[in-house]
């Protein structure tokens, strides 16, 4: 008899680590397929810099740094979110202390504080093991649309800024 309940608590025991394996194996395998499929097509309005801002913006590395942390976003690559809070701290800090003096204005850096926000958010969705793909995908999505923003308020400030209005 014991024999028998040994053999049972075995065969469960080892059934049961399989399907959380192929469970996990399963919702890695859906966000790689999310990632490469959905994100690209995400509907929002994509803003790139305008050749004054490009000039500015060729010195601040950290800028050049998430520009590159983006692109990867965009082709589905989330390895840049996954366990590396202190990396992307140090990134949003340095981006916001080392801003060129010609962007340094009180919009832009809400634009900044508000694509931290999001990177905080997207961050903490992919570490989280019970997040949906819904979800992941609108925190990609709000990464990317804050990101969009805060190009878009640097190419008008520089267009402000290069208007030379005279005042009568």
């Amino acid at each position: 008899m014991k024999l028998i309940l040994n053999v049972l608590l075995i065969v469960c025991l080892f059934s049961c680590k399989e399907n959380t394996d192929n469970s996990l194996q399963t919702e890695d395998n859906a966000t790689i397929s999310i990632s490469k499929k959905t994100l690209q097509k995400l509907n929002y309005t994509d803003y790139v810099l305008d050749t004054k801002v490009k000039k500015i913006t060729r010195n601040w590395e950290k800028y050049t740094e998430l520009e590159r942390v983006i692109v990867n976003l965009k082709q589905g690559d989330l390895s840049y979110f996954k366990g590396n809070q202190e990396i992307l701290e140090a990134l949003i800090i340095e981006l916001r202390q080392n801003i060129p003096e010609k962007l340094n204005s009180p919009a832009i850096m809400s634009r900044l504080i508000t694509l931290e926000t999001k990177m905080y958010k997207l961050e903490s969705v992919v570490n989280l093991s019970n997040s949906t793909t819904e979800t992941l995908i609108n925190s990609v999505k709000e990464v990317l649309v804050s990101f969009s923003n805060l190009n878009f308020q640097m190419n008008k400030k520089i267009e402000r800024d290069s208007q030379k209005i005279k005042k009568p």
